[in-house]
């Protein structure tokens, strides 16, 4: 089976398009998919603890539900170390289900045939 990568750099200024792709990586966990998600630049922040609280899309779905449908799922969260690092957001910082991943696990996983790729 396919594994499916959701990459996303959709900060807070872009929060329904980031709720949606959360939405998107949830839904095929839910189906069965083996799921990670790669947090870049902006998109950091939803992986700190309390971020996601109240944040949702147009159609109503909520991220910080989405996000603890993807840790239950036991769907990887990458969170990118570079990017955590120069907004100051360190282990402690960030939501239980995560890992700090550097530019090196993200290249091989989006070079790996066994990974479908969405970015957002």
């Amino acid at each position: 089976m396919n594994k499916f990568l959701f990459v996303m750099s959709k900060g807070f200024e872009k929060s329904g398009g980031a709720t949606r792709a959360m939405q998107f990586a949830a839904i095929a966990a839910k189906d069965g998919f083996e799921v990670e998600v790669f947090l870049i630049d902006d998109a950091i922040h939803w992986a700190q603890w309390g971020m996601a609280e109240g944040i949702r899309a147009s159609t109503g779905e909520h991220m910080k539900e989405l996000l603890d449908q993807l840790v239950a799922a036991k769907a990887p969260i990458h969170v990118c170390k570079a990017c955590a690092d120069k907004r100051l957001v360190g282990p402690d910082d960030l939501i239980n289900g995560t890992v700090l991943s550097g530019a090196p696990v993200l290249v091989k996983m989006m070079t790996d045939p066994e990974y479908k790729v969405f970015t957002f």
